[in-house]
């Protein structure tokens, strides 16, 4: 891909096998206790062990020291804390337009497609930005601008059994894209 996309809140080996068939760039596993997507460490384990590709991120509120992650995607800004593997900041594209230290920020892309399509070079200097487009329209997908992609998968109809419909009109449109 041309473009840096991370597969988030992955939950099953289907998921991870086929974004991971996609070549993406990241696989992300939510560890928020919380969350919809919330997995163990184990079952993170047990399925990053059948994948191979794509680096590992693991979402939390707070920094994990687990040894089989490449990077963290993270609420807060540790900005004074070392971090020793990649690191990807949530964030709102309100604090994008404020001004942010350089780093790696993912923003939902919902509701502000026009506004992030006004982003001046100036604001994004030193700013990797991933688009979560997870709950965008698709009809819209060939207005992003060419910045990191952050999509997501669902839940399986049985395990081993899963409909990719949506996500193969984002894979053909990237396909496009590159051509």
């Amino acid at each position: 891909m041309n473009r840096p996309i991370i597969a988030q809140n992955i939950t099953n080996l289907s998921d991870a096998r086929y974004f991971a068939a996609w070549d993406v760039s990241y696989l992300s596993f939510n560890m928020i206790p919380d969350s919809d997507y919330f997995l163990p460490w184990e079952k993170i384990e047990e399925i990053i062990d059948w994948v191979e590709g794509p680096k590992i991120l693991v979402e939390s509120n707070s920094i994990e020291y687990l040894e089989k992650i490449d990077g963290h995607i993270l609420s807060n800004m540790f900005a004074s804390l070392p971090l020793s593997k990649e690191a990807f900041f949530r964030t709102t594209l309100d604090e994008v337009t404020k001004g942010l230290p350089s780093g790696r920020y993912i923003i939902s892309v919902k509701d502000d497609l026009e506004k992030i399509l006004q982003l001046d070079q100036q604001t994004l200097q030193g700013l990797e930005l991933f688009l979560d487009i997870s709950e965008m329209d698709l009809d819209r997908i060939v207005d992003l601008p060419h910045h990191g992609l952050v999509i997501q998968g669902g839940e399986e109809e049985k395990i081993g059994l899963k409909s990719f419909e949506e996500l193969d009109r984002v894979y053909e449109w990237l396909m496009d894209e590159e051509a």
